[in-house]
Order: structure tokens, then C-alpha cells, then sequence
């Protein structure tokens, strides 16, 4: 019996220069993941570990990528380099729209912000900017009973 060899490449999920993954975890979902993946695939005409036509894109799942607060989002893992050069970019505060523009932007080979996609949010800060500590804090009242 002869055994065929395979190289990873042929039994692994082939995936696109940009593989999209969005994240499946239940702050993103109450937030709007599923809306951002139906988006995604929908404008891509492909299903999910589906590769587009032209190479550029793929669309899965990552679970958890520590942004929850700026739910919902995705990881691009950028392929353009290569295998041996990928990076992952991290976007946040995702809408349907936001996403489709992003993904023009990639087709464009543009570089397309990183993080925050809500303008009103400053990296992780609340929208509409800080309401609390908006100065430098009081110090502590003097706690030695003896010396006040």
C-alpha cells in the first residue's frame, strides 16, 4: 500500500490575502457580530472559509480578541507578504457599513485605520470622551488620627 504524501497547504482551509475573522464571543454577538459576518459575506458573495474568486478575501471566526468593549469587531490576518510575514489588524465599534468600507479599502490596497471605527471614541475611552477624572484627584483625607 503506497501512502500519499500531503503538505499542510492541501488539507488545510485555503484561505484569502485578507482573512477576515470575526469574533464569535457573546460581547460581540449582543453587539452585533452576526449583522458584521452577514455583511462581510454577503458583499463578498461567499460563505464562511470560502475564498473570493479573485484570492483577496476569506471570512471566518476568531473567538475572543480581548476588545470587549469596543464590540463588536475583527482581526484581518494580512497574507499580502506571505505566510512567513502575516500581521493581524485589530477593528472595533464595527457597523455593517463600516466593515464593506474597510473591505474596499483592502481591495484598494489601502491601509485602513486601525482600532476604533467610532469616531467619538478615543482608543477604548467612552464615546463623547471622559466624564469622570477630568482633573487631578483630591488626596486622601489624612488617616493618622494622631497627627490631624
Amino acid at each position: 500500500m503506497k501512502l500519499q504524501h500531503f503538505t499542510q497547504c492541501s488539507i488545510g482551509p485555503r484561505v484569502g490575502k485578507y482573512h477576515l475573522l470575526v469574533c464569535g464571543t457573546t460581547p460581540c454577538m449582543i453587539r452585533g457580530s452576526r449583522d458584521i459576518e452577514d455583511a462581510l459575506l454577503k458583499h463578498l458573495g461567499v460563505k464562511r472559509n470560502e475564498v473570493t474568486s479573485d484570492g483577496l478575501f476569506s471570512v471566518g471566526e476568531m473567538e475572543c480578541m480581548g476588545c470587549c468593549v469596543n464590540a463588536p469587531m475583527i482581526a484581518v490576518a494580512d497574507y499580502t507578504k506571505g505566510s512567513d510575514g502575516y500581521t493581524y489588524n485589530y477593528y472595533e465599534d464595527l457597523t455593517p457599513k463600516r466593515v464593506v468600507e474597510l473591505v474596499e479599502m483592502l481591495r484598494r490596497g489601502e491601509t485602513p485605520p486601525r482600532g476604533t471605527q467610532n469616531p467619538e471614541r478615543k482608543n477604548c475611552g467612552p464615546a463623547g470622551g471622559m466624564t469622570t477624572l477630568l482633573g487631578e484627584p483630591k488626596p486622601p483625607p489624612c488617616r493618622d488620627l494622631d497627627a490631624c
